[in-house]
């Protein structure tokens, strides 16, 4: 039995570890966004909707836990976060009703990221190098928006050609079939995380090396 205890400890505190990182956020903040990431367009509103449903759940979601219990919180973040994202779709269907129809179903499944945020926010997640619950949902919604607006950027830069409005001749003649679906906003999703996890390993380098000049200064 103790040494079931401590394989699950163990579990525990290597799961622990991996959503700690700003690579977790930015692939469970993303994702349920990704596949309506189709042109610059649509990654740029469904990024911000989903930065702004981000920032207002995790800003609520210490309040809702206070009233409410373990098996309950779910559920009423689960209403109060649709609703902040239908208020949210509203406003985006007054501002651009074109890309409003196309971000369809995906539009809604924003709730989820913002769900996501809101454990992390409510639970006293905090994620260098923010300093604050609330400081660590901001950032991860700031990074969210910049992974959704590069993903609809490459997606509509490979499948139509046109870049900052300007065509691509041999892009628009021939473009990449992958990109503009799922496959290929995972596929850009998958180095987005690459690269901020380099980031992340170069910066704990950094930070263990500093440690380690400190303690033989001490010395």
């Amino acid at each position: 039995m103790a040494l079931n205890e401590n394989i699950v400890r163990e579990q525990d505190a290597r799961i622990s570890k991996m959503v700690h990182t700003p690579t977790f956020l930015v692939v469970a903040g993303a994702l349920p966004g990704l596949f309506a990431a189709t042109s610059l367009e649509n990654g740029l509103m469904i990024g911000l909707v989903t930065a702004a449903a981000i920032v207002v759940m995790a800003s609520i979601a210490p309040l809702l836990r206070a009233f409410t219990g373990t098996w309950s919180r779910t559920a009423v973040m689960l209403m109060v976060s649709v609703t902040v994202v239908t208020l949210l779709g509203f406003g985006v269907r007054v501002t651009d009703p074109v890309v409003f129809e196309a971000l369809d179903i995906y539009l809604p499944l924003v709730a989820v990221n913002a769900i996501v945020v809101a454990w992390i926010a409510g639970d006293g997640l905090v994620v260098a190098p923010a300093k604050t619950p609330l400081m660590t949902a901001i950032f991860a919604a700031a990074m969210v928006l910049a992974t959704l607006v590069f993903v609809g950027f490459i997606n509509g830069m490979l499948t139509t050609g046109q870049v900052f409005g300007l065509t691509m001749g041999e892009l628009a003649a021939s473009p990449i079939a992958a990109f503009g679906k799922p496959t290929g906003s995972l596929l850009v999703l998958a180095l987005v995380a690459v690269f901020v996890q380099s980031i992340e390993q170069m910066c704990a380098k950094g930070a263990d090396a500093d440690a380690t000049s400190l303690k033989g200064g001490e010395r």
